[in-house]
């Protein structure tokens, strides 16, 4: 084709098109190329562009002004590598619209380029915009790979899926970053590349980063990415994850599976447990029949429908489960209902029965109630008499005496275990409480068992027994004579049918029918081997008979109100006693002229009435008198033996001498050591003088609490001064004498510290609260002076209480 016609066929053409030599100047640039630069012609041919010609720095290059020096280097780069080069070139301020530039090689050395416009300038913008935006904000994941299936592009979904981050992925291989399963992906990609089609729906599953992430499944799609050439230069990706999704779908299945073999398994359940088994409308009524909750009732399908079922409920146990049932029907949300409750029996007693209702829910909402009865009297029977068991034991140990143990045993069976409960106190004169002769009985071949008292509890609703009076006298032939005589329980149902049938009197036996009376339990109490007291229960109505288990528990009733018996009588023995040794030792204070004295005492171990703590006052052959206040380690009768012997050896000593009160207290040591009395007492020894203008009180203390005087102006103080060591540790320490006077209206206290004494007292408080304890009683008279130091129980130690005070008279006048 002729030179000037190739140039005018190019000049006409609707794309810009332009032409570089081996050189490197530019050899064409047509009339398109200069509209869509604004470069004209004349201006550019002969220029030089790729930085091997005459122009100076100082002149920009006509096409790196219109292509961008960055540009330029593309094209020089992918020129010399043997590629073509394709860009879109954004606006410039002297080209306010986008470009596409395409660049090849030409013949005989020379380069062939082509500019196009690629539209509206806004147009182009906002389009190529939603495009990005479409490729950030898809909720899939988007990759886009090269030919040599490198990452160059990711969007955002991906990171979030996948993790990682754009450094991690761009510029390598799947292989390079994720292993084995980037290979997998890889394969696929390839036959994509290779055949140009699309691969849609492929399941991809493992671990990314060579396996160091967590599980996953994709769903992906692949597809080529064709150039302007329509030839493939990369692939696209389309992934979603569907890790929950397969999970779901697999779960789904295995729960419609399970949910077969739960409703097989339950139809099995239901034809194997049919007596116990039942389903409730969603507000709990019964409208579907129970024939096995009917079996156990004997109820028929219409006094068991709707509500009627309650009425099978024990009458104790009836409002509060109606309530509770109502109440866990209607409740939201529902929540597994179990409750413990006596029903009644086709038998027409009662037994123990666990129900169990589970709620079946549908569309959010409970449709229904499935529940099962479960026939738990064994257990609950076994658990009530253990529980008995336990309440009677510790009802009788809290008594302190034989009687009041069997009236507590009695008042503990009742009415938990029994409608009525009687305890026969046998006869205390062994010859009295033995069989009496036919002749005492009056009857040929009868011997009676007599008692002289008895005690009856019943429970409410159950009418006086005839012959519930103290005294009584049963003939041979009656259980209670019969189970004293054998000293062996028994176990009887009304009617009596053993070979030794008894037949209450007529009054008895009327009330045995009016309560409905049907077994009753008799056991004996022995004490030293004989027969003292024995019990009779009986249950009457609704109450379940007594069995050999419930005979087996009154034995054992029995048996320890036999232990607690024999113990309250030692305890009674114990306290004579003690109240004997009390009474020994703790006389009355002697009667002083001009000094009122008051003295109490209050031991930690009530029961015993004695205890370690002790008081004394006495008159001196010289005039004086003599007081001391001490206490002994312990709260028994060791300690209160100890104790008397201490008071003994003290008058002992003190009354044979004239010595200071610390001589006293040092032979008293030594005496107390060398015979091992005691090893370790406080006390405090003084020796009141009187003087004409009141008296003179002249004291040794062995680490005992300091006495308190009150003067005539009602404020008291401590008389402190230097505590010796304690009795019995250290008998060759030496003893010190303290002197006070006593004016005349003045009160002097000795005392223990059981008086005062608290397990937590920071800042010494106890010591405070004495003191005012002390300011507020003392304008009393002196015996009420004392009853309130003792009453008012500012102490928490349970500690003995001695309580010694001197009130010497006032002046006349």
């Amino acid at each position: 084709m002729p030179d000037d016609l190739f140039a005018e066929l190019v000049g006409l053409l609707p794309v810009g098109v332009f032409a570089l030599d081996d050189d490197g100047r530019v050899v064409l640039w047509n009339a398109a190329a200069e509209r869509l630069t604004g470069r004209p012609s004349n201006d550019t041919v002969g220029r030089h562009v790729l930085g091997n010609g005459a122009s100076g720095p100082a002149e920009p290059e006509p096409a790196a002004a219109v292509f961008g020096s960055s540009t330029v280097a593309g094209i020089l780069e992918d020129l010399r590598a043997g590629r073509p080069f394709s860009r879109r070139l954004p606006a410039t301020a002297d080209r306010p619209w986008p470009l596409y530039v395409r660049v090849v090689p030409g013949p005989r050395d020379t380069v062939l380029g082509v500019l196009q416009d690629v539209g509206d300038k806004d147009a182009a913008d906002e389009a190529f915009g939603l495009l990005d935006a479409l490729w950030e904000t898809a909720p899939v994941g988007l990759a886009y790979f090269d030919a040599e299936l490198r990452y160059r592009r990711v969007n955002g979904a991906v990171f979030d899926m996948d993790g990682g981050s754009p450094d991690e992925r761009l510029g390598r291989t799947l292989e390079e970053v994720h292993g084995a399963v980037g290979a997998a992906i890889a394969e696929d990609l390839r036959a994509v590349l290779s055949d140009g089609r699309s691969r849609t729906d492929v399941l991809v599953q493992g671990r990314l980063w060579h396996g160091r992430g967590p599980f996953q499944e994709w769903r992906t799609h692949y597809h080529p990415v064709r150039g302007p050439d329509g030839a493939v230069v990369g692939a696209g990706v389309v992934l979603v994850e569907v890790t929950g999704a397969e999970q779901t779908r697999k779960a789904l299945a295995q729960a419609a599976a399970q949910r077969e073999h739960a409703l097989n398994r339950y139809q099995s359940l239901v034809e194997a447990t049919s007596a116990a088994v039942w389903i409730r409308e969603a507000d709990g009524r019964a409208v579907r029949d129970a024939p096995g909750l009917r079996a156990i009732t004997g109820q028929s399908a219409e006094e068991h429908r709707g509500w009627g079922f309650l009425d099978a409920v024990h009458p104790v146990h009836r409002a509060e489960f109606a309530a509770s049932w109502r109440a866990a029907a209607t409740a939201d949300p529902a929540a597994v209902f179990v409750r413990s409750y006596r029903l009644r029996t086709a038998e027409g007693g009662y037994r123990w029965f666990r129900t169990r209702a589970v709620p079946v829910h549908s569309g959010g909402r409970v449709v229904e109630w499935v529940g099962t009865e479960t026939d738990i009297d064994v257990n609950m029977r076994a658990r009530e008499r253990l529980a008995v068991l336990a309440e009677a034991t510790h009802a009788m140990n809290a008594a302190l005496d034989p009687e009041g143990e069997l009236v507590a045993l009695a008042e503990s069976v009742v009415p938990q275990f029994a409608d009525l409960c009687r305890v026969f106190l046998l006869d205390p004169d062994p010859l009295s409480r033995v069989w009496s002769s036919p002749a005492a009985s009056g009857s040929p071949g009868e011997r009676r068992l007599t008692g002289r008292r008895s005690v009856t509890r019943r429970a409410p609703g159950i009418p006086t027994m005839p012959g519930s009076h103290e005294r009584f006298v049963f003939s041979g032939d009656h259980p209670v004579a019969r189970s004293a005589r054998g000293t062996a329980p028994l176990l009887i149902h009304v009617p009596d049918t053993t070979a030794s049938a008894w037949q209450p009197p007529p009054d008895q036996a009327g009330w045995a029918a009016e309560t409905g009376a049907h077994s009753m339990l008799v056991a004996p109490v022995l004490s030293g081997g004989a027969v003292v007291a024995a019990l009779l229960l009986i249950a009457c109505a609704d109450r379940a008979p007594y069995t050999e288990d419930d005979l087996a528990l009154v034995r054992e009733l029995a048996t320890r109100a036999s232990v607690a018996v024999e113990n309250a009588v030692a305890f009674q023995q114990s306290r004579e006693v003690s109240l004997a040794l009390q009474n020994a030792m703790l006389t009355e204070p002697p009667c002083f002229p001009g000094v009122e004295i008051e003295a109490r005492y209050r031991p930690a171990a009530a029961q015993l009435h004695v205890g370690g703590d002790w008081y004394d006052a006495f008159a001196l052959p010289s005039g004086d008198l003599a007081v001391g206040v001490g206490d002994v380690e312990g709260h028994d009768l060791p300690a209160a033996a100890t104790m008397g012997q201490l008071r003994s050896m003290l008058r002992g000593l003190a009354h044979d001498s004239e010595a200071a009160p610390s001589v006293v207290l040092g032979k008293l040591d030594r005496v107390l050591s060398g015979l091992d009395v005691t090893r370790f007492t406080t006390l405090v020894y003084g020796r009141l003088t009187p003087t004409e203008g009141g008296a003179v009180f002249r004291w040794s203390n062995a680490g005992h609490p300091a006495p308190i005087l009150v003067g005539p102006d009602g404020e008291p103080q401590l008389l402190t001064g230097r505590v010796d060591v304690v009795l019995g540790v250290e008998p060759a320490a030496p003893r010190h004498d303290r002197e006070a006077r006593i004016p005349p209206g003045s009160t002097l206290l000795l005392y223990t510290d059981g008086l005062f004494e608290r397990r937590r007292d920071h800042g010494d408080t106890a010591g405070a609260a004495l003191l005012e304890l002390v300011r507020q009683a003392v304008p009393l008279p002196l015996p009420a002076f004392c009853d309130r130091l003792v009453q008012a129980g500012i102490a928490d130690t349970g500690d003995d209480i001695v309580v010694l005070a001197l009130r010497v008279a006032a002046e006349p006048g």
